[in-house]
């Protein structure tokens, strides 16, 4: 299990998602070129993340199998939930990474 703090940027527009996420959302992150990973979002602040929100999060990846060579503080990583991107993120602190 690896445990990240990371910034994140929910964005807004025609084709992207309309509705806020809410604690335990499950997009797909993407941290190296078409490859994608499941996480859960775990909320710090606040009860919903709205479009256009921007604010750090925990996020919790089962695998660092698909997060790159290069994963760590500064990487910065794209989410979705299809073929649309809905956001965007960095990695500000890696919390827990067990094998």
């Amino acid at each position: 299990m690896i445990t990240i703090k990371a910034n994140l940027k929910l964005y807004t527009g025609e084709r992207v998602r309309k509705t806020p996420f809410t604690n335990g959302y499950r997009p797909l992150f993407n941290f190296v070129n078409k490859m994608k990973t499941s996480g859960q979002v775990f909320l710090l602040d606040r009860n919903a993340f709205l479009p256009g929100d921007e604010g750090v999060v925990e996020i919790g990846f089962l695998s660092k199998e698909y997060l790159g060579k290069d994963f760590g503080k500064g990487k910065k990583f794209t989410f979705d939930e299809g073929a649309e991107i809905l956001g965007d993120g960095e990695v500000l602190e890696i919390l827990r990474e067990e094998q």
